[in-house]
This record gives C-alpha cells, structure tokens and sequence, in this order.
C-alpha cells in the first residue's frame, strides 16, 4: 500500500489544503495515515493555541525530554554555564538522528515553519504534544480526523474517544480556527450513526476545543461518526444543517 507523503499529510494538518478524493478513500482505509493526521492535527491545534501567550525559557530538563522524545543522542549535549556576560544561550541538543521506527522529522519540520511550533518547542516542550501516551486524561479508544463538509474547504479537526480513570467515555475534540470561523458563532458537537439517521448532542465547544463525557446510554459503536456544526445562538437544540466537519471513530490499531 502506497501511503500518503509526509509533506501532504502536513499541509492536511495545517489546513492548507483539503483531502482529494483518493487521499480521503486512503485515509478511510489506512490506520497508520489516519492515526498520523490526527496526531499533526494535534500538535497544530495545541501550537495554535499558544498564540499571545507570554513564554519563559524552559528549563534544561525540558530539553532532555524533548530530546528524548524525538529519539536524538542526549549523551554529547553540552552543558550550560551563567556566564557574567550575559543570559546562558540555550541548551543545545546533538540532532544526529537516531531512528526508532518512523520518525517523521521532515514533517515537524514543515509544521515548524507553517504555524511557528518553535514557541511551543520554547514554551511547554514539544515532546508533549508529540506524545498522547503521556496524557493523564485517559486512554484513547478510538480517534478520527474531522474533515469539511460543503462551505467549509479548510476546516479540519480531530476527535478522540478516552477512557477516564472511572471508566467514562469522554469525547475530545479539536478543531482547526478555520473550523470556527463564519457567522455562526457556536460550534455543536454530535455522536450520530453510521446513517446519520439518528443523533446526539454531547455539547458545545469553549472556542476551537471541547472535551464531554459520552452519556451513558450512547453506544459509540451505535453512535461512531463525530459531526461538527454551526449553530446559531437562537435557543434551537435541533441540528442546524451546516456541518462544519466529520470524521467516523476508529478503534486504534
């Protein structure tokens, strides 16, 4: 199977670009693009979101994580000394790289200079939004890219089915900004069926990210398809019509 490049993949991430209609039968097909799109997805919103916020330099440690995380040596790292001349310049981290499977450097590198991770890299350390094993929140069951519905080229998102410390579904979601934008000012997540003839709404999203526990009646297996819509602030709990993205839950593999 040919998957899909690891520049598409980002630009998907980013939002640059929409799936074309092959890459969308791909993504449906191939767990490994699937799981690989969400996580990008991932590390664009969490990057996003650190927009006007005032960043410290982090610690060595940080570093080491980070390091650590993406698979280079930390063994030659230099030390950092105060000098009286000055700020200590910040730590640097030998980058040979050292492959632990598949590593996907060129692609943090395009996400890099697309939505300016480097402050993320500075600020809460990348290794974090790389990596959900570390996630406190729950373990992940299932997950989805969200991708747009007519009216909405560009938008994207992601969502996430966890499993909580006390054994609840917790549905997360993310969604690109331009999954926000329109007149419309709310944003309405639902669980639907596979026909999208039956739906439930589990709430609505605080700006472009939401988490909300699965009722307990709600079957994800009866309820797998994520849907996003815009809504307006009318008083009306009926779906509006104008989807903003879906994606269909996976099992992870």
């Amino acid at each position: 199977m040919n998957h899909i490049d690891e520049e598409t993949l980002a630009l998907l991430a980013i939002g640059e670009v929409g799936p074309s209609g092959a890459q969308a039968e791909h993504l449906a097909a191939c767990p490994t693009c699937r799981d690989e799109l969400v996580d990008l997805r991932r590390v664009v919103s969490v990057a996003r979101s650190t927009e006007g916020v005032a960043l410290e330099r982090p610690a060595p440690a940080v570093w080491d994580r980070i390091a650590t995380e993406l698979g280079f040596d930390t063994a030659s790292a230099p030390a950092t000394t105060p000098s009286a001349a000055g700020p200590a310049p910040a730590p640097v981290t030998d980058v040979a790289p050292r492959r632990r499977g598949r590593v996907r450097r060129r692609t943090v590198a395009l996400l890099t200079a697309g939505v300016g991770i480097v402050a993320l890299v500075a600020g809460i350390g990348l290794g974090t939004a790389l990596s959900r094993g570390g996630d406190p929140a729950g373990a992940v069951v299932s997950r989805t890219a969200l991708d747009p519905l007519p009216g909405w080229t560009g938008a994207a998102g992601s969502a996430e089915l966890e499993r909580d410390g006390s054994g609840s579904l917790v549905l997360v979601v993310d969604l690109d900004h331009r999954a926000t934008e329109g007149q419309a000012p709310l944003r309405e997540v639902w669980m639907m069926r596979s026909d999208l003839r039956g739906l439930v709404s589990v709430g609505f999203l605080d700006g472009d990210t939401g988490r909300f526990v699965v009722p307990s009646g709600v079957d994800p297996a009866r309820y797998p398809v994520v849907d996003v819509s815009a809504e307006a602030a009318d008083g009306d709990p009926a779906h509006s019509g104008d989807s903003v993205v879906r994606g269909t839950l996976r099992s992870r593999s």
